[in-house]
């Protein structure tokens, strides 16, 4: 039931991460199989969607994490993710139209995704907001690996946008 009911950005997000199992497993260990019968689980499951009584999800991801439970390793990792999500949930729509209007005035995908980077990702403000961006960024003190390595990361995250975008995911 959780599996399928997710906000789509958030099904972004952790697709993204290669999390999604990773996170189900966490929230069912946590939330939902400490209930003995199944319609206490269902109630569980709807109560950590946040829905109500017409079906509207009112979802926070951050609440689905047991933070006091993990150690710093985990909660520096979850922390990234939750970033991960906050930002396809408040910027996504912002970049897809942005790409949308591009598309649609001629110019190329490679000109479009080199402004999706200035614009949406490796901006400070963004990187010091949202800090999954920061592993994506290079910066003055990355050393040539690391520049060269963030940036076929950043690229491939921009092509899992534009995915996104056109429905490919």
């Amino acid at each position: 039931m959780l599996r399928d009911r997710l906000p789509k950005m958030t099904n972004y997000a952790l697709k993204y991460f290669k999390c999604k199992e990773k996170w189900l497993t966490h929230v069912y260990k946590s939330w939902i199989w400490i209930y003995p019968k199944k319609d206490m689980r269902d109630s569980a499951t709807r109560e950590l969607l946040k829905l109500d009584k017409k079906g509207k999800a009112h979802f926070r991801f951050e609440d689905t994490i047991l933070w006091d439970d993990l150690s710093v390793q985990e909660g520096m990792y979850w922390k990234k993710v939750a970033s991960c999500v906050s930002w396809f949930r408040e910027q996504h729509a912002y970049i897809e139209n942005e790409y949308v209007n591009s598309k649609t005035v001629g110019r190329s995908v490679e000109d479009i995704k080199y402004d999706i980077m200035i614009r949406y990702i490796c901006r400070q403000d963004m990187i010091d907001e949202y800090p999954f961006l920061d592993d994506l960024c290079p910066n003055e003190e990355d050393d040539t690996d690391v520049r060269e390595r963030k940036n076929i990361d950043i690229n491939n995250f921009v092509d899992y946008l534009i995915d996104t975008f056109e429905n490919r995911i």
